[in-house]
């Protein structure tokens, strides 16, 4: 098992990205995944996915009369193509290359919705290619979220965080149960992300006031592609370090 030292700032990192993604929807991974992937690089990414599968599951709970259930069910249509094939990808591609597509994918994206929102709309193919996506990069690096996001990015602080936490729970156990099919997922990663869960409870717990200044003076669109942005750029450096 790690050392304290390891356990504690890994902590840190995940109290404060469910505080976020309690407020936004969205930025658990992006906050702790490079955290973790640098003090206990062996422990990524099961253990993040299993404190993802928890946070989600929590916000599910509380927002879940928001969720855009239509646009769950295509979603995870593409869901689960991406962890299938992100179960030979892994086996084949090094994760470096994948997080610079990601962050390349990311940083196009954005720019075009910086200048015209309108560019991605809302439909049954935005939907199920932003799915394939986070389940390609979710699974093999545990930062998914943003690809969904955007797609989401117009509408209303409730129906974001319902939506994402439905999709990120289902989406966060398939991808366990993938990883546990090829044989990538050893009991230390579960062990150590069982052991960040208090803090998953605690960040998730005090989200709550900063969720209601979020939703207040239309903040949430804002917020959502300054997240994207801060993970294409998290990606973007590790693939570049990676190489």
């Amino acid at each position: 098992m790690p050392e304290l030292s390891v356990l504690v700032f890994a902590s840190l990192a995940v109290f404060l990205g469910a505080l976020v993604q309690g407020s936004l929807g969205v930025g658990l991974a992006l906050v702790s995944a490079p955290v973790v992937q640098i003090a206990a690089p062996s422990l990524m990414p099961g253990s993040l996915l299993l404190v993802a599968a928890v946070l989600a599951a929590l916000g599910a709970v509380r927002e879940i009369s928001h969720t855009d259930w239509y646009g769950v069910s295509w979603a995870m249509a593409g869901r689960i193509v991406g962890t299938v094939a992100a179960s030979y990808v892994i086996l084949v591609v090094s994760v470096s290359t994948l997080d610079l597509l990601s962050a390349g994918i990311t940083l196009g994206v954005v720019s075009l919705l910086a200048f015209d929102p309108a560019r991605l709309p809302r439909n049954r193919g935005t939907l199920i290619a932003s799915g394939a996506v986070a389940g390609l990069t979710g699974t093999t690096s545990s930062i998914g979220g943003p690809f969904i996001a955007l797609v989401y990015h117009r509408e209303p602080g409730p129906t974001v965080r319902g939506t994402l936490s439905v999709f990120y729970t289902a989406g966060t156990l398939l991808s366990l149960g993938s990883l546990t099919v090829v044989g990538r997922l050893p009991g230390n990663q579960l062990a150590f992300g069982a052991m960040l869960l208090p803090a998953v409870v605690a960040g998730f717990a005090l989200s709550g006031p900063v969720r209601r200044r979020v939703d207040g003076g239309g903040r949430m669109r804002g917020a959502v592609l300054v997240l994207a942005v801060v993970a294409a750029l998290v990606l973007l450096v590790r693939g570049l370090a990676a190489i």
